[in-house]
């Protein structure tokens, strides 16, 4: 009666095991695709922007063609480690997103770009009042929270359709007022402005939290 028992509830306990094994499979490491500038924008002077041309701050994988190469959360770039997390959440009649790649070393850096929270702020139709943070070892530090999010790759659309979906974001964050923290410039009406240069960048994050 035992091996009847056993031999009946052998093939439940395999398909068990078999359910087990797929339930504790680990998501996919997120990736990246990163080419960011800050430097003078469109009349700026030196004054305005202490950068004499435009510096590259975050180069992470390659731009070929319609499919960029993408770096995975702790590969390489250049020698040195890369850093990819993210989340693109649907919220409301859009996304909210939470975006951060980092490269280590003297020569990375890190770009940060957040929608604002449970607003749904960014759509299929891009996205205004988004918060951007380019910072570079050899540059320093420039922030803005008027960035515009539009979908575009390389100066043309981009090629994947939607561009936006939970989970992944292909496109470009445009901050043309982008702030060093503390440093003021002499103003036009003779008081003083923040000292503030051009943050440009093509991103695309897949296999993000959702």
């Amino acid at each position: 009666m035992v091996l009847r028992i056993l031999s009946t509830w052998a093939p439940l306990l395999a398909a068990s095991s078999v359910a087990v094994a797929c339930s504790s499979t680990k998501p996919a490491a997120p990736d990246a695709f990163i080419q960011a500038t800050v430097g003078p924008g469109d009349g700026d002077s030196s004054t305005v922007c202490q950068l004499g041309t435009v510096e590259q701050f975050l180069d992470i994988g390659t731009a070929t063609g319609d499919n960029p190469v993408r770096v995975t959360d702790g590969n390489q770039q250049a020698g040195s480690t890369v850093h990819i997390s993210c989340t693109v959440a649907t919220s409301g009649s859009g996304f909210d997103i939470n975006l951060n790649a980092t490269q280590e070393g003297l020569q990375g850096g890190s770009l940060t770009i957040t929608s604002p929270s449970g607003q749904g702020a960014v759509t299929t139709s891009g996205g205004t009042g988004v918060t951007a943070v380019f910072e570079s070892g050899q540059n320093g530090t420039f922030r803005a929270t008027n960035c515009t999010l539009s979908f575009a790759y390389q100066g043309g659309t981009v090629p994947d359709q939607p561009p936006i979906a939970a989970g992944r974001i292909w496109g470009h964050i445009s901050c043309p007022d982008s702030e060093v923290a503390g440093q003021t410039v002499p103003a036009p009406d003779g008081g003083t402005e923040n000292r503030t240069c051009d943050g440009e960048a093509d991103i695309l994050f897949e296999q993000c939290g959702s």
